[in-house]
């Protein structure tokens, strides 16, 4: 007997926005955002270095725009649901025949979102980061722009819920400018 296509989709999940912070300077010309949601689900595992794929409003008769966000931050569960961080820079591009800016799908929708505002997402999908079962072992991590939002849970994680590593650890990390260096507190 084949399957339905019903029975092939991942399960829908959702999730409420609690906190969205701009954590790029307001005159820099990226914007990127720090955004807090709790998940209904209070068995969702979210392990670092995983990702959801948020289900933005489709276009062009398409009820979806998935897109895959890494976790920025180590889930924590909570009476009310499991909560989980998500770093996402508004996108634009640009058509390449005339010329015009057009916003990202996900990114815009994602930036735009207010406190109480909801979000679909499937997941968690991908591979978690590996922890060495050595704790001497030197760790390097290399990421740009958003891109430290993984390795910035990772260290978090090896300080916060092992109680510290004792190899070197070291994350060399780039952007434009330093105005966009993001977390940097």
């Amino acid at each position: 007997m084949a399957a339905t296509p019903e029975a092939q989709q991942p399960e829908l999940h959702s999730a409420t926005l609690l906190r969205s912070e701009r954590i790029t300077p307001a005159d820099s010309r990226e914007e990127v955002r720090h955004l807090v949601f709790r998940a209904d689900a209070r068995t969702l595992d979210c392990r670092t270095g995983q990702s959801i794929r948020v289900m933005a409003p489709g276009q062009f008769g398409n009820r979806f725009h998935a897109r895959l966000y890494t976790f920025a931050e180590p889930d924590r569960e909570t009476d009310e649901g499991t909560e989980f961080a998500l770093c996402v820079r508004r996108c634009f591009y640009v058509d390449e025949y005339n010329g015009e800016e057009y916003r990202g799908v996900a990114s815009n929708y994602l930036c735009d979102l207010k406190p109480g505002d909801r979000i679909a997402f499937t997941g968690p999908v991908g591979l978690a980061f590996p922890v060495p079962a050595n704790r001497k072992a030197d760790l390097l991590m290399v990421g740009m722009g958003t891109g430290i939002a993984p390795f910035r849970a990772f260290i978090r994680h090896l300080y916060e819920n092992l109680g510290g590593w004792e190899g070197r650890v070291r994350l060399f990390y780039g952007a434009r400018s330093g105005l966009e260096m993001l977390y940097m507190n």
